[in-house]
């Protein structure tokens, strides 16, 4: 084993300085930046006498790239990179180039290190491009590939338009749901267009089945109002369509119901396969537990629903690519917003109301954009939601951005939390060539009958600890992986296979009067930056056996505000391994808790729950602000290499 030189070198500008080590393992190195350096890229080499290695510090780390039709872009839209370092300074910039070696620089439209905005111009040609990315700081060498955009034509805007006219007088006897339907499916006969409801009330008793192509529009969502006729049997879903559809600009009123607006799912299989869902500028008015009812009546309707749809039914279920929900304003009888294996999504402007025993799921993503959102619990028994791999084998890319969750006190509480319990694969591999791994079928786990693509292969324990890799396909006892691990681990290395999550971008949200924010069971390279926690549970990351060793590898907590208590206990930042018997493999490895303001009885804790074997490893705590409380900074059994360094605290009894 060769060792690290004391000091590694620093370079920036072409001047290198010495860093200070902190500390240091086989597997791990910590070390100080020269003070006197100013902030950038940096390129570091660590020289251990017989072999070197150079890398670079804030250089972007692009977790995935979105334009303004989801997977592509349109000439006058717009390029979002999301990840880290993206956009340092107002000099970032993006150059495309198309296939004949034409080349075009994209100005970011504003500085933003986690999610830039890159907008495209109008004269911009239609086709593939090969893009690249400088973040604003360094030389030539921090340019970062991005791979492949399309830039597409926008959408059509010649497509027929049919009018429809309100009755008058209003009538509870009225019923336009058969020439709704019927004027919708003269436009895909035609192609595709839209059907435009001029201002009033329109009564409906069945589904509003929108064809490919089509859009339905209000003259304004306080204009034109659906209403739907109360029932004991309320159809599937108010709305429904596959694939190419919106609605827009209109107000939906019902009573008991089941799903709201339903769109992207196969009406024979059920897999989401929709593309090109646009809802934006709906209001949902949809509430079960109307009028007089006697004392039992409440469950018996809660029931109902639940029957029909096990996890509750939503006031929009969506599924497949390139959905659009926008300046929406949803309140459901349970939950408001389902996604289900969303890719290229975005989710932006809206209220959502959370109502009975409801929450909030992005199932299976990839590549999500939920920003400036305001979700409230509208019922005592109202909880959170979050990410999940429900019906999946990952969960990647998403920014939760400038959302307010608020008032949740149902269930657990959870504002926003990951989930998905189980495994693929746990213990040691038999046999690793290139980048196909052999499995001993005695380890195989809970998931071993599910799809494999897309899990995370995590190296927990020797030669090779902190590797992550994913499964591109399985077939028996054999995994093969997207990169070569072969020379990166050896015969004694334990791994765990679980669905992988990744690249959550949890950045400058409100949490009022809720549970916590956090990772359960499985995450990699996820951050939560900026937040601000009121009377919730603070910000949390937990690696457990999750019916399967679940690790967490690599979480950042920067620059957060949390002030307590919540209901039953103090706010934290909590880092917890809960090492279980017979486990001696380590769970948490990575973590920094860097520049954040606690108060009012909130704590930094982190907890192996081990005498034994640590379940956590390698975590930094510096440069934080606690006070007015009880205990600042909690260490618990099971924790390796921690640095504890430059906190301010204050008005602690036990610092």
């Amino acid at each position: 084993m060769t060792t690290l030189s004391n000091q590694p070198d620093i370079t920036v500008k072409g001047v290198a300085e010495s860093a200070q080590i902190l500390a240091k393992s086989p597997a791990t190195l910590s070390f100080l930046l020269p003070a006197k350096m100013a902030s950038g890229v940096f390129s570091v080499t660590l020289d251990a006498g017989d072999a070197s290695l150079t890398f670079q510090l804030n250089a972007p780390d692009v977790y995935w790239t979105q334009g303004d039709k989801g997977f592509s872009a349109t000439p006058g839209g717009w390029l979002r990179l999301s990840g880290r370092n993206m956009a340092l300074t107002e000099n970032a910039i993006v150059k495309i180039t198309s296939s004949e070696g034409k080349e075009t620089a994209l100005p970011v439209s504003a500085p933003d290190s986690w999610s830039a905005a890159f907008p495209l111009p109008e004269s911009l040609a239609i086709g593939s491009y090969r893009a690249r990315l400088w973040n604003g700081s360094g030389d030539a060498s921090t340019w970062r590939d991005v791979g492949s955009i399309e830039i597409e034509a926008r959408s059509r805007t010649d497509l027929p338009v049919m009018k429809l006219y309100s009755n008058h007088p209003d009538n509870l006897d009225h019923d336009d749901t058969g020439r709704i339907n019927a004027s919708m499916g003269a436009l895909a006969r035609r192609g595709g267009g839209t059907l435009f409801l001029h201002a009033g009330i329109y009564r409906l008793t069945g589904t509003l089945q929108i064809p490919d192509g089509v859009a339905l529009k209000g003259e304004a969502n306080d204009l034109v109002t659906l209403i739907w006729k109360d029932t004991e049997n309320p159809p599937d879903a108010l709305m429904e369509g596959i694939r190419n559809f919106s609605v827009a600009d209109l107000t939906i009123n019902a009573e008991r119901h089941f799903h709201i607006i339903r769109g992207g799912f196969d009406p024979v299989s059920a897999e989401p396969v929709g593309t090109n869902i646009t809802v934006k500028g709906v209001i949902i008015r949809a509430s079960s537990f109307l009028r007089h009812m006697k004392n039992d009546e409440p469950l018996k309707r809660l029931e109902a629903m639940q029957n029909k749809v096990r996890t509750g039914v939503a006031g929009l279920l969506l599924g497949g690519s390139n959905i659009v929900v926008e300046g929406c304003d949803v309140l459901s009888s349970m939950r408001p917003l389902v996604l289900v294996k969303p890719v290229a999504a975005r989710v932006a402007g809206n209220t959502l109301r959370t109502g009975r025993r409801g929450w909030y799921g992005i199932s299976g993503p990839d590549g999500v954009i939920f920003e400036n959102n305001r979700i409230i619990g509208n019922d005592l028994q109202a909880s959170g939601g979050g990410i999940n791999t429900f019906g999946g084998s990952f969960a990647r890319n998403v920014l939760v951005r400038n959302n307010r969750f608020e008032t949740m006190y149902g269930w657990d509480r959870e504002a926003m939390t990951s989930d998905g319990a189980g495994g693929y694969y746990r213990g040691r591999l038999v046999d690793v060539r290139d980048a196909s791994a052999t499995m001993d079928p005695v380890g195989l786990g809970t998931l071993q009958e599910k799809d494999w693509k897309g899990a995370g292969l995590f190296v927990l324990k020797g030669r090779g600890l902190g590797l992550v890799a994913r499964v591109t396909t399985r077939t028996g006892n054999l995994a093969v992986l997207d990169r070569d691990i072969a020379m990166a681990i050896d015969k004694d290395s334990v791994v765990s296979i679980v669905p992988m999550q990744e690249n959550y971008l949890v950045v400058g949200n409100t949490f009022e009067d809720a549970g916590a924010a956090q990772v359960f069971g499985t995450g990699y390279k996820h951050v939560f930056a900026d937040n601000k926690s009121r009377r919730s549970d603070g910000l949390k990351v937990f690696s457990l056996d999750y019916r399967h060793p679940q690790p967490n590898f690599y979480t950042q907590f920067l620059g957060n505000e949390i002030a307590g208590p919540t209901l039953r206990r103090a706010a934290e930042i909590a880092v917890e391994g809960r090492q279980f018997e017979g486990n001696e493999t380590l769970l948490t490895l990575g973590v920094v808790v860097r520049e954040n303001r606690l108060r009012s009885a909130a704590m930094i804790r982190v907890d192996g729950r081990s005498d034994n074997d640590p379940a956590i490893r390698n975590v930094l705590i510096e440069q934080n602000e606690v006070g007015f409380g009880a205990t600042a900074i909690n260490i618990g059994k099971g924790v390796e290499e921690l640095i504890v360094r430059d906190n301010k605290i204050e008005d602690v009894r036990l610092p």
